[in-house]
């Protein structure tokens, strides 16, 4: 799972991830081009496909990233990794159904469980595969990517690792690998991990990153040692260069094998000469540029401004995807008040997701989105394993908000904000990433519904991305909430708002709640959560497994099952606004919305107008 680091994870953030649906992979029906014109997944011939101008396309966008080592836990933004699926191939795609499809695969990955309990994974490549440089992409290749990410890690202490990377889950698993063929490979887990398709989702060209120190030190400019040009690329796009704090420039990969995306229609290479990443940190100047003619489209965090001047332009197509992102509220159990699950509960009730929704949401992305908001952090409203785990507090309910208060010890005081004989007054503060519009309005509706709950909501934000070291994830927080409140800092936040970003695996999800994980800054404890989570990543069977993610669920959305648990209110899916110039662009892509996936993804498909 990753915060959203964009909106400021993939934890990221700001991490820039909850992966939010079943392993099971398959394109569904056919997905329509945003374009209108021929249904995704039809082939048709490259060239006969690119019959606009032959130019770059340009997109605005609001966060550089610090380099391009997406994998480095001081890096790990969604920008990196939108930037890097255009340049790597993983075994494995994300569809905007955010499912899983093959796609350096032949096919899916064979399963077969053994009588010692071990699990074999067979895989086979396409035919074809190349990288940029003319070199074959085998299945060497994928084997070489693993031993990188594991060269010095010792997997039965969990420490070690010269390949900078936050998380080896799975890939520590994995007892042997071996490549058969040029196009066969098999691994073989110590026990079955219901993740595998999210591993490998970037095979390194082993060829020139022959060791972990050797990634580590080239893949943060993408360039080669000796200068003579950037890493082989086995995406649509190489990586050209890089000027920084103005913007980045990719250039078209000739040699592309071709994308079998469910999404797409070109079968060939892009039929853009390249990409222009301008960096532009203001919304205003995001909207001038587009409207300008300076930019094509945007892919971005949702800011109100566009809802006006961008959704209702006539020149504007808008086609986010309602991804595997999510917007909460999370509480820090380890504050005096809120560590009394009545007070999460009270706060439960008093927030109306469907104000927050009609005011916020739905003017930038209509009906993508359920207009009563999100009940569940496994599943989103999209997909079809999805329960509403919060349904009970639907809608303002602040007479059973004032009663749960009343239980908890608090009695209503002359202004309406309720006290408690020792903790004190109702007072919590709210923090998120300062200079976000969208979110700030958020904020302030929350802050006066549950005013009329009796509790008092101050906002504590902090300019941009800084928010998270500086609060949720500071090194002192963190380890109050790994300790249980035994040490650390527990005073610095009471409540966060971001946003988690992943998919297309629910499991990953559980990395906020687990008891031993740094990326839980809420100090939720159970030993029973976490019994049912490695449970859930273990259960083989597709409908076993939706249905255990649904019960692990419950841990942290309700008091249904642990009466220590509430520990986030999920508030909505809250995709990225993407749109792009119908002057412009004669065709545009499908822009899938997860971190393995983004707005170069299916960058094949963008025509420039000619």
């Amino acid at each position: 799972m990753a915060l959203d680091k964009r909106l400021g994870w993939r934890l990221v953030a700001g991490l820039g991830t909850a992966a939010m649906i079943a392993t099971a992979c398959g394109g569904g029906d056919p997905t329509v081009d945003p374009t209108g014109s021929e249904p995704a997944g039809t082939e048709t011939d490259g060239g006969e496909y690119c019959n606009g101008a032959d130019a770059n396309l340009v997109w605005a966008h609001e966060q550089e990233p610090p380099d391009m080592h997406l994998d480095d836990p001081n890096n790990n933004l969604s920008i990196t990794s939108w930037v890097r699926q255009s340049l790597f191939d993983g075994l494995y795609g994300i569809s905007a159904a955010t499912e899983f499809f093959p796609e350096l695969l032949a096919e899916e990955i064979e399963v077969t469980e053994n009588e010692d309990g071990t699990v074999t994974f067979n895989g086979v490549l396409r035919d074809g595969l190349t990288w940029s440089d003319g070199e074959p992409l085998t299945a060497q290749n994928v084997v070489d990517t693993w031993t990188i990410i594991m060269e010095g890690f010792d997997a039965e202490t969990g420490e070690g690792g010269v390949y900078l990377i936050g998380d080896r889950t799975g890939y520590d698993l994995i007892t042997e690998m071996t490549a058969s063929s040029e196009t066969e490979f098999s691994f073989t887990m110590s026990e079955f991990y219901a993740g595998y398709p999210a591993m490998f989702s970037e095979v390194f060209p082993t060829h020139v990153l022959t060791d972990a120190a050797t990634a580590n030190e080239l893949l943060p400019d993408f360039m080669l040692a000796d200068g003579s040009g950037s890493l082989p690329s086995s995406g649509p796009m190489v990586f050209d260069s890089w000027e920084k704090g103005v913007s980045m420039h990719l250039v078209r990969n000739d040699s592309y094998h071709g994308s079998v995306s469910p999404d797409v229609t070109n079968d060939g290479a892009a039929c853009v000469a390249g990409v222009d990443i301008n960096w532009v940190a203001d919304t205003d100047a995001q909207i001038n540029a587009l409207k300008a003619g300076e930019a094509d489209m945007i892919f971005t965090q949702p800011q109100l401004a566009f809802g006006d001047r961008i959704a209702e332009d006539p020149d504007f197509n808008v086609a986010s995807e309602a991804g595997p992102v999510y917007e909460h509220w999370g509480f820090n159990v380890n504050d005096p008040h809120l560590s009394d699950p009545l007070v999460r509960e009270a706060i439960a009730y008093g927030i109306d997701k469907t104000q927050v929704m009609s005011t916020l949401y739905t003017p930038l992305f209509g009906d993508k989105l359920d207009p009563n908001g999100l009940g569940n952090t496994y599943w989103l409203t999209n997909q079809s394993a999805y329960e509403n785990h919060q349904g009970e507090y639907d809608g303002a309910k602040i007479d059973e908000a004032k009663a749960k208060l009343a239980d908890a010890g608090y009695t209503e005081g002359a202004d309406g904000i309720f006290e408690h004989p020792e903790k004190g007054r109702l007072t919590l503060r709210v923090g998120t990433t300062g200079g976000n519009g969208l979110r700030e309005l958020q904020q302030q509706i929350i802050q006066e519904q549950l005013k009329a709950a009796g509790v008092e909501i101050t906002i504590d934000n902090v300019p941009g991305g800084a928010y998270f070291s500086e609060r949720p994830f500071a090194e002192a927080a963190v380890e109050c909430a790994l300790s249980g409140g035994t040490a650390g800092d527990c005073d610095v936040w009471d409540i966060t708002q971001f946003a988690w970003v992943g998919g297309p695996w629910p499991g990953s999800g559980s990395a906020a709640f687990r008891s031993d994980s740094s990326n839980n800054p809420y100090g939720y404890q159970s030993e029973e959560f976490d019994a049912k989570a490695t449970e859930c990543d273990g259960t083989v069977d597709d409908d076993e497994r939706a249905a255990c993610y649904n019960e692990l669920d419950k841990y942290v959305t309700s008091l249904e099952i642990d009466p220590n648990g509430l520990v986030v209110v999920p508030l909505t899916q809250k995709p990225s606004f993407y749109a792009y110039s119908n002057v412009r662009l004669s065709k545009a892509a499908i822009s899938p919305d997860a971190n393995s996936a983004g707005p170069l993804v299916n960058v094949i498909d963008y025509v420039k107008a000619a």
